[in-house]
């Protein structure tokens, strides 16, 4: 009884309360100029031969792609401008943290935007990084925060669903106006090869050139928009004293981290010998940038296709003659893709698809409404690839044997199509319905035979028997799942290497249609 008065108390004060108006934080956008910075005069040299044409780097792994934002916040003089959709509070989230808190401390504007969803009770800290001079915090469509966290967070999402359910799932990050990294990965172990029980198989793009102006205009439009609060604004400000003391925290933490120091550049000038070496292997080619406009309408179909990364990618894969590759950790098309696919088997184009297996999938209602629509995609044609939750793969990757033995999960999270072995697309935009309709993403859309081809390699080699399960429809229309062990081919019918209570609970969340919000 208490328990049902609790919860209209709740309610009540959830009508009652309301977030501060947000019409006099300050605008500020990106420095134009990062010549004048070293790391801009680096960029300068290498890119002089390729003028109207942007230079890519694929980061394939966690390890490198960690070690690479962690070099290029070592060389920041000027500015530093991250948006993420998670950021951690793990050895890796605490380990950049305190980077951008030293960076700052040599003079650099940092400015940090959270999407909200994932905060959490972590105002604090957050306020803590924003009582520095130069750094700013801000986070997207907030929850109340008069009604806590818990039940009330809960609540909160429940009688504002319209609102809180749209969520800033882009992840850029931008130093010195010279160098951007754009794609799938969040900041946390289990995106940088990091954590023991889960590792995520993810893929992101460090890029220079024009193209990063793209990357500025995105953030700028996030950052100044209506929906960005500043912390300030949600939340008491710290004093000095407990902002001090928050930070001796954090390096207190750090020091406990010490198998992560071989990742940390020790100074500016390994720094730089380390995005030397990195950078001279850059794929030189045009490119362009699509980010949804913020607040993403509830029909985006009205947006142009520069403000809509969904429609972007609709029309690149129905201007496709002859191979379509998928990777995609959420495989849950809307009905305009699948007659899209159906045009495209028409017209001779070979479609094949790699998502979570359900044994690998860490969002289990994502992987039931995928469920629903497998039948249907077979039935068109779609060649489908499972990730296996120990595949072979895993040990290139991550490095660590450790982590890919026992009860250890590797799951598929990169977000890459490949079209005719011609363009590539990285970013955050899943293949399924919620990237559509709720989230906001940023898609990176190169025009390279080079990375293209490159990309499809490894999607080809994560699609091989000993990384994933075929999945089939035998004579019968029955689901049939095939592999190989020792080249004898195996088969199987029902999900693969899950628990009859996990495949229970797979089958009775998909007789629900949620896959619009999941």
């Amino acid at each position: 009884m208490f328990y049902w008065v609790f919860l209209c108390l709740i309610i009540l004060l959830t009508g009652c309360a309301a977030l501060p108006v947000n019409k006099d934080r300050p605008t500020s956008l990106a420095f134009r100029d990062g010549q004048d910075t070293s790391l801009g005069r680096l960029v300068e040299v290498i890119h002089s031969p390729h003028r109207t044409q942007s230079g890519f780097l694929i980061h394939d792994t966690g390890r490198q792609a960690l070690t690479q934002r962690l070099a290029l916040v070592e060389m920041a003089e000027r500015a530093i401008d991250a948006q993420y959709y998670i950021w951690n509070s793990d050895t890796s989230g605490r380990l950049l943290a305190e980077r951008l808190i030293d960076a700052a401390d040599r003079g650099v504007r940092v400015r940090l935007l959270l999407d909200d969803f994932s905060v959490g009770d972590r105002d604090r800290a957050l306020s803590a990084l924003n009582a520095h001079p130069e750094i700013e915090v801000r986070v997207y469509n907030p929850f109340q925060r008069q009604l806590g966290s818990g039940i009330g967070r809960l609540v909160n999402f429940l009688a504002e669903f319209s609102r809180l359910n749209r969520r800033m799932h882009n992840k850029t990050f931008t130093v010195d106006n010279s160098v951007a990294i754009v794609g799938g990965r969040n900041i946390g172990d289990e995106y940088f090869d990091l954590h023991p029980e889960l590792n995520f198989r993810d893929r992101d793009l460090l890029a220079v050139g024009p193209i990063v102006q793209r990357v500025n205009d995105n953030f700028d439009a996030y950052w100044n928009s209506r929906w960005a609060y500043p912390i300030v604004e949600l939340t008491e400000p710290p004093t000095a004293e407990e902002a001090q003391a928050l930070y001796q925290q954090l390096r207190e933490q750090i020091a406990e981290d010490m198998p992560l120091a071989y990742l940390v550049p020790s100074d500016q000038r390994n720094a730089r010998a380390l995005l030397t070496q990195e950078l001279s292997q850059l794929v030189w080619a045009e490119a362009e940038l699509v980010f949804d406009r913020p607040g993403k309408p509830d029909d985006p179909t009205v947006l142009p296709a520069d403000q809509n990364v969904g429609r972007q990618l609709f029309e690149l894969a129905n201007a496709t003659r002859r191979e379509l590759l998928l990777e995609s950790a959420y495989l849950v098309p809307r009905p305009a893709a699948s007659e899209l696919f159906t045009t495209l088997r028409d017209k001779g184009v070979k479609i094949r698809a790699l998502t979570n297996s359900l044994a690998s999938n860490d969002v289990l209602p994502n992987h039931a409404g995928y469920a629903r629509v497998r039948p249907a995609l077979l039935k068109e044609d779609v060649e489908l690839y499972e990730l296996r939750p120990d595949a072979a793969s895993c040990r290139q990757l991550l490095g660590n044997p450790a982590y890919c033995d026992g009860d250890s999960l590797f799951s598929l999270h990169a977000k890459s199509v490949v079209f005719d072995r011609e363009v590539l697309y990285v970013g955050s935009f899943n293949l399924n319905q919620r990237s559509v309709y709720f989230n906001s993403e940023t898609a990176l859309i190169v025009h390279s035979p080079e990375l293209a081809g490159r990309v499809a390699e490894a999607i080809k080699e994560n699609m091989a028997p000993e990384n994933s399960w075929r999945v089939m429809l035998d004579d019968h229309g029955d689901l049939v799942w095939i592999t190989s062990k020792n080249d004898i081919e195996q088969k199987t019918y029902g999900d693969p290497e899950v628990s009859p209570w996990r495949r229970f609970k797979a089958d009775f969340i998909s007789l629900f249609p949620l896959e619009k919000y999941f």
